[in-house]
């Protein structure tokens, strides 16, 4: 590989800092492909945003300053390019919680969904020994590594931390760094965290809805001491790994081999237990408030199962569903063999974990209406309570009609304000 391949994006940046130096005399970064440190009028280049990659209406900009209710002077830098080799981020002063938040944006594009299948976990050792951790024998997803890498150049390059935090004449020197990202950028957020903590390890890192197959547990242990997530409810992506997703793929096969009754009357089934169930429920107010409904509900289920489905136990092993099952498990076992032990290698979210449960529900007619419309992925009305999770207790995917809305950053940062509230914290902007 082209050991200059990493610099060549940055080389009409560091050419139009020479002509700068050599026509102005100005000051010059040390960095390699740094900007001036200062522009034609002398104004130092920290006191002025830089924005790459917006439109020329600067929409995106408007946007997120908009959303975040933030001031077009509190946007120190944002890099919006979104490609293989490039992503999204921003620098944000947050001065009523004396803050400097780098915030990276989560999986959006179809370059970030190629990087999320990127699954194959990725060896640390040597991340570990350039950024003074132990990162020995040590994994993560393979995406968000490289993601960290892009950031933490970008950073460098700019010095725009090194500026607003470090060395005496840093401009905000009693401000604290916060690392945030939802998804794809919770994960990377972590990584870069580990990268950063060296020069500044005071910093914090706040990950939404964070990958599942992130990061060995050795890591994770240790991302407690900086670093805390949130998982709202039934968040698929919160419990997507390679196990889990080929323990839900055996698990749908084998209930279908237990199938006893044509797949119709199983869909009959199915469409009218739900309407009974809900009809049931309308009215109550909570579930809490519920619990001899929700014991007939379950003897309801319970009696339909048995009319469906053999036991497990019990399954013909002579069906022709049933033999082409056990030749298709066989064949998934020599794959596993083949491809070795690393891809098999158990990875978790990181850091500390407040998973917000589900529990409670209104049942007036203006929710079910809405939950209606929205084929029940909605979750107006619902009530959430904030609860401590270990790391390891999101190793089953739940099948949920909320489990993907769940993980969309608006719904997350809706709940958060309102859980945040019912404490008493005041969460207006400003």
């Amino acid at each position: 590989r082209d050991t200059h391949t990493d610099d060549c994006p940055y080389e009409e940046e560091r050419m139009d800092a020479e002509r700068f130096s050599s026509r102005h005399g100005r000051d010059i970064d040390p960095e390699l492909g740094e900007r001036p440190v200062r522009d034609e009028t002398g104004e130092r280049m920290e006191n002025r945003h830089t924005i790459i990659g917006d439109n020329c209406c600067q929409v995106h900009k408007s946007a997120l300053l908009l959303h975040a209710g933030l001031e077009d002077s509190d946007l120190v830098y944002a890099q919006l390019k979104s490609s293989f080799t490039e992503t999204p981020y921003c620098i944000l002063l947050d001065h009523r919680w004396k803050t400097v938040v780098v915030a990276i944006r989560g999986t959006l594009s179809l370059e970030d969904c190629v990087t999320d299948v990127l699954l194959d976990p990725e060896p640390l050792d040597d991340l570990g020994r350039e950024f003074g951790f132990d990162a020995e024998g040590e994994f993560c997803h393979s995406g968000t590594l490289g993601c960290a890498r892009y950031i933490y150049r970008d950073l460098k390059r700019h010095g725009l931390l090194d500026r607003l935090l470090g060395g005496d004449n840093a401009t905000y020197p009693d401000y604290m760094l916060r690392i945030v990202g939802h998804s794809l950028g919770a994960g990377t957020a972590t990584i870069l965290s580990f990268m950063l903590r060296p020069t500044f390890p005071s910093l914090r890192c706040l990950c939404y809805s964070p990958p599942g197959g992130f990061l060995t547990w050795k890591l994770v242990v240790a991302s407690k001491e900086f670093c805390t997530s949130f998982v709202l409810d039934s968040d698929l992506v919160t419990r997507l790994s390679v196990d889990n997703m080929e323990f839900l793929r055996n698990e749908v096969l084998e209930l279908l081999a237990r199938i006893k009754v044509p797949k119709i009357e199983v869909a009959r089934n199915v469409i009218s237990t739900t309407h009974l169930f809900r009809r049931r429920r309308h009215g109550i107010g909570s579930l809490e408030q519920s619990s001899p409904m929700e014991n007939m509900d379950v003897d309801l289920l319970v009696e339909s199962n048995a009319r469906l489905l053999h036991r497990r136990d019990a399954v013909p092993p002579d069906s022709d569903f049933a033999l082409q099952l056990e030749q298709f498990k066989a064949i998934q076992r020599e794959r596993r063999i083949r491809r070795g032990q690393t891809r098999s290698v158990a990875l978790y979210p990181p850091g500390l974990i407040v998973h917000l449960v589900k529990t409670g529900e209104d049942t007036s007619c203006h929710h079910q209406i809405t939950k209606c419309i929205t084929c029940w992925t909605s979750n107006v009305g619902s009530e959430y309570t904030p609860v401590w999770a270990e790391n390891d207790d999101f190793n089953e995917i739940v099948v949920s009609p909320t489990m993907g809305t769940d993980h969309f950053p608006s719904r997350v940062c809706v709940e958060i304000e309102n859980v945040a509230n019912s404490f008493g914290l005041d969460t207006s902007l400003g």
